[in-house]
């Protein structure tokens, strides 16, 4: 009997790793079907031709709008950092989002944390501020859909896959919420969860500080947070709905700009239907493949669009919001990078 005691574990071992591949599979397989329907409806050399083409002015004006979209992305962070201005909060959001971009995560939290922590910035401080803009963001990002569904509907037209997408992602936003809202409130969830972490760290680290110890600054970071969500809450709401206004804006300029012919109806259908599957973007590489097939598919199933400008118009989009930050973002870590270096070296 005594060889048989391991089996179960080992069973229990696999089934995870089992439905993970399965998982995976469903999803290469989903990705691979809406790309194959995407690329099958494209004429590519037009879709160069389209890219290639753009006038100067066109090019100018994109690059004058990146910087607007990153003030409006990097704005909570400097809300909810205290000591935190927009110009290192631009920096500091660029810069990662140029290594959650080529690295996995954590690393982008890395860097921000010690970008923060080189400019004078408080642990604290930047923890919970980092917490509460990362959080809210999020929400944004599911609450899309529903400001999409609404506008949508509000000018005429009902499309249940918008309302579809409005109730599920409107939901998960609601609950996201409604948990931030709670845990800066839970004094008493803060302390027993402080107290939990301190007896498992002090089991692995017996010279680890105690459980009283961690729950002191569960509830301090808990308190601080819900200062900050108190004191900021209202405009880094504002500058978030901001923030989905504008990403949908970049869109629809890269989409002009290769030659979709623009009308109120048409700016609509494509500014909701960016929106209704915005939540899309949170994928790995903003959901290049997923989003671009979903967006194409949804956008051709009520206009006369042509697949191939639509393509043209989210390759261009796709360079002004991920290549081009990336670029940015790496410039901007090498040279903090190497003004950490001579300040280490001057201290030395």
């Amino acid at each position: 009997m005594a060889d048989q005691v391991p089996r179960p574990a080992a069973t229990r071992r696999r089934i995870p790793r089992a439905v993970v591949r399965v998982g995976r599979v469903l999803v290469v397989a989903v990705v691979a079907w809406l790309l194959l329907r995407l690329l099958r409806a494209i004429h590519w050399s037009q879709v160069a031709y389209a890219v290639t083409h753009l006038g100067l002015w066109q090019v100018v004006v994109i690059l004058l709008v990146l910087p607007v979209r990153r003030f409006v992305l990097a704005a909570p962070l400097a809300l909810f950092v205290t000591g935190l201005d927009v110009p290192r909060a631009m920096v500091n959001d660029v810069a990662a989002a140029s290594v959650a971009t080529i690295a996995p995560s954590p690393g982008d939290v890395v860097v921000r944390l010690a970008m923060l922590r080189s400019w004078g910035i408080d642990a604290k401080a930047a923890a919970s501020g980092l917490t509460l803009s990362t959080v809210m963001f999020y929400v944004a990002r599911l609450a899309a859909p529903i400001l999409g569904f609404v506008v949508f509907w509000a000018t005429g037209t009902f499309y249940a896959r918008f309302g579809l997408a409005a109730l599920v992602f409107g939901a998960g936003a609601a609950a996201l919420l409604g948990g931030l809202v709670y845990a800066v409130r839970a004094e008493r969830s803060a302390a027993a969860l402080g107290r939990l972490l301190g007896t498992v760290i002090r089991k692995v680290r017996p010279s680890a500080t105690g459980p009283d110890d961690w729950a002191d600054r569960l509830v301090d970071f808990q308190a601080h947070s819900a200062r900050l969500l108190k004191a900021h809450g209202r405009p880094a709401v504002v500058s978030l709905c901001a923030l989905v206004v504008v990403e949908a804006g970049v869109l629809v300029l890269c989409l002009g700009f290769v030659g979709v012919p623009m009308s109120t109806s048409t700016i609509l259908l494509l500014a909701c239907t960016f929106l209704v599957i915005y939540p899309l973007t949170g994928l790995p590489l903003m959901g290049a493949g997923v989003f671009d097939a979903s967006y194409t598919a949804l956008v051709s199933s009520h206009s006369e669009l042509e697949t191939t400008t639509l393509v043209a118009g989210l390759l261009v989009w796709r360079v002004a919001i991920q290549v081009v930050p990336v670029v940015v973002g790496l410039l901007a870590l090498a040279r903090w990078r190497h003004v950490q270096r001579g300040a280490t070296n001057s201290a030395a």
